[in-house]
């Protein structure tokens, strides 16, 4: 080979190279390999699904009556509150998916803007996740952007209490307690006798069905307030208690909180009682996709790619002490694979809700 082609070769080399970095308007990094104090650049991520369970939960509050020393005097066939305590019953729980940023998903973009050529654009949420990604005139397309429904709020149910948390004022002061008992006990007796002549129609005002639902409610709410005074008080109401859950690859099922009747929910693994599990198991839907492996992700440089995600279906069941609560079908975003897109006269745009290219627009 003469001088003459040699020097062609090597000049045609270097312009193919020069070409190549005019090119490069951005590079993708994993976010941990940046330097600290970098400029000149923009952080994003991808979407996690985090798995957000609401548990709702009876509280039974038992309130010991003022009188309760003398209520077998008066009611031997009835159960009256010897100790204050709270008990809790589990009623049901609820399953629904959010997204959030994804740490393991988390990159740094250095713009190159010295070498010319198109501007890269990048539209990323006020969280951290893309939205889309554009060089040249394809970044004026207009690209239709996924809309997400809105989540309908969510509000707990609080039940009717058994006539309030506090005892009625019926107590008169300067008396002894078995005084009042005996006065207490007269007054159900006598309340109980107006119920039965009032049922039995020897009231004429009752004849109105209106008139007669109006009397007997306020004679039995009369009756619940003297009978609390001896028997004590059962106070009910419902709570819900929300557990956030991150599903992860390695750990297919994770103990999430603990439910006992004496002590409630506790979140985590501490506390006492019946153990709360989640199990994610994949449905491998995005098995056959040949992803880079995570340190590949982790350890190399992008020039005009950006990464998104293909998000895997799973089968996912929360359980207490092996018995089934609810099981459903969902996605998770961090189970499927994680794939790089080039950015080359086109716009990208993403799902912000699982990290997956909806649309492309070529210039």
């Amino acid at each position: 080979m003469n001088k003459f082609v040699t020097k062609f070769l090597l000049a045609l080399l270097a312009m193919t190279a020069m070409a190549g970095q005019a090119r490069a308007q951005f590079t993708t990094t994993f976010a941990k390999n940046v330097t600290p104090g970098q400029q000149n650049g923009l952080y994003y991520s991808l979407p996690q699904t985090m798995l957000k369970l609401d548990f709702v939960i009876e509280e039974t509050e038992l309130v010991k009556g003022p009188l309760s020393d003398y209520a077998s005097n008066y009611f031997e066939m009835e159960d009256y509150v010897e100790y204050e305590t709270t008990e809790y019953q589990l009623l049901d729980v609820k399953m629904s998916a959010v997204a959030n940023p994804d740490p393991n998903a988390l990159f740094f973009v250095t713009i190159n803007s010295a070498r010319g050529g198109s501007k890269a654009q990048f539209d990323v949420m006020p969280n951290g996740i893309i939205r889309s990604v554009g060089i040249g005139n394809a970044t004026e397309a207009e690209a239709e952007t996924p809309v997400v429904a809105a989540a309908e709020p969510q509000s707990c149910c609080q039940a009717e209490t058994a006539f309030g948390t506090g005892f009625t004022g019926l107590m008169t002061a300067g008396k002894s307690n078995a005084q009042l008992a005996k006065e207490v006990a007269d007054q159900i007796a006598e309340i109980r006798k107006a119920k039965f002549y009032l049922i039995s129609g020897d009231v004429e005002m009752a004849s109105n069905p209106e008139t007669f639902s109006a009397m007997y409610k306020r004679l039995d709410d009369m009756e619940k307030e003297y009978t609390s005074l001896l028997l004590g008080k059962r106070v009910v109401r419902q709570v819900v208690t929300t557990v956030y859950v991150i599903p992860n690859k390695e750990v297919v099922t994770q103990t999430v909180a603990k439910f006992s009747e004496t002590d409630g929910l506790t979140v985590g693994t501490g506390g006492s009682g019946s153990m709360i599990t989640v199990q994610t198991l994949s449905l491998n839907t995005t098995a056959a996709i040949n992803a880079p492996s995570q340190s590949a992700v982790e350890s190399m440089s992008y020039e005009n790619k950006v990464f998104y995600r293909i998000p895997e279906t799973a089968n996912v069941k929360v359980a207490i002490d092996g018995h089934t609560l609810i099981e459903e079908r969902l996605i998770v975003n961090q189970l499927g694979a994680l794939l790089t897109a080039p950015v080359t006269n086109a716009k990208l745009v993403f799902d912000t809700e699982t990290g997956q290219i909806v649309n492309m627009r070529m210039q």
